[in-house]
């Protein structure tokens, strides 16, 4: 079977979690051409993969896309332009898998997906917890029945974000979208949607820059379109690392890694813990490339699609307005 013809835009640093996957794990990709301001990036990543390989390096996005016509697209940069580097590949005739988060306003996240129905091309979004076996048995236990009525979510994220970004473009508004929030904590608040699995009708959110340009600390309330009710704390200040989310249901309570794993599901109705999906679950653990390439070849369906980037990208509107205005806003 014919490779598909895979193109990069945006070569920091953590494109090469992906490269890895493409041709470690997949080997069913092509990699045929770079895109990246700062050259030196792009060189690195050709310095990654076997030696002598050489590859087209693009300073400016559209004309590689216009020289090369890749069928698939991987999107790594800045927050800000995830926007119009996937709705020009898609728009190019690519498919597309951009990092989270999809984009950072709710205008441009309904735009791309429409974008990628009216072009029929897959439109995924890089997001790890919801590509593994913990998080599809998850949804399993919250649709029948064993969890009961979801009625609470709580989810938290810590780490020293603050010293880590300082001076890089995450803290650079104009970049990234926002703080701590729109990047590490958005895989908790992704996770979260995913599993509750409904709209946010209101929010009340407070946040604290600890004299950064954007967020770096933030607490919120949130109230989803199905009853249940949840909160956030997202720490950017904090010598330590944590990330997870407990879900209490009607029968049971459901602790989870936003990043998949740390699984477990107790309840008096239960016989023993379950701390893991079963022996032989049918939908085991995969990298985002992976799925990306089943999606394509039409084998799999997307584990974190375009409507998940909308339910983030409304939630992450409503947070900052209300954080701006100081009171609860309707989402």
């Amino acid at each position: 079977m014919k490779r598909i013809r895979l193109a990069i835009i945006g070569c920091g640093g953590f494109v090469h979690y992906h490269l890895r996957s493409v041709f470690d794990d997949v080997k069913g990709f092509r990699l045929v051409a770079l895109a990246d301001p700062d050259r030196t990036h792009a060189e690195r990543v050709i310095r990654s993969r076997p030696a002598g390989r050489k590859l087209p390096i693009y300073s400016d996005h559209r004309k590689m896309l216009r020289e090369i016509g890749p069928d698939a697209v991987i999107v790594s940069t800045p927050h800000t332009l995830h926007f119009r580097h996937c709705y020009d590949a898609i728009q190019a005739g690519a498919h597309v898998m951009v990092e989270k988060p999809m984009v950072t306003n709710s205008r441009d996240a309904r735009r791309l997906v429409a974008a990628a129905k009216a072009r029929r091309r897959v439109l995924s979004i890089a997001i790890q917890g919801t590509h593994t076996d913990t998080f599809a048995y998850a949804r399993k236990l919250l649709t029948d029945g064993t969890i009961g009525e979801l009625q609470l979510v709580t989810g938290v994220l810590a780490q020293g974000w603050l010293e880590g970004t300082r001076g890089a473009w995450r803290q650079n508004p104009k970049l990234s979208g926002g703080g701590q929030l729109y990047d590490s904590t958005a895989h908790v608040l992704s996770a979260m949607m995913f599993l509750v699995n409904s709209p946010v009708k209101e929010v009340f959110c407070w946040t604290d820059n600890k004299g950064a340009p954007v967020d770096i600390n933030a607490v919120a309330a949130i109230k989803f379109a199905n009853g249940c009710m949840g909160t956030i704390t997202s720490g950017g200040n904090c010598k330590s690392w944590k990330s997870h989310l407990i879900l209490q249901g009607k029968n049971a309570l459901l602790e989870i890694s936003a990043h998949g794993g740390d699984f477990r599901v107790t309840g008096a109705a239960l016989k023993k813990p379950i701390t893991a999906a079963p022996e032989g679950w049918k939908v085991r653990t995969v990298s985002p490339a992976q799925n990306f390439y089943d999606a394509i070849r039409g084998r799999a369906k997307l584990r974190c699609p375009g409507r998940l980037g909308v339910l983030l990208a409304d939630l992450m509107d409503g947070l900052y307005k209300s954080a701006k205005l100081r009171r609860p806003v309707k989402v």
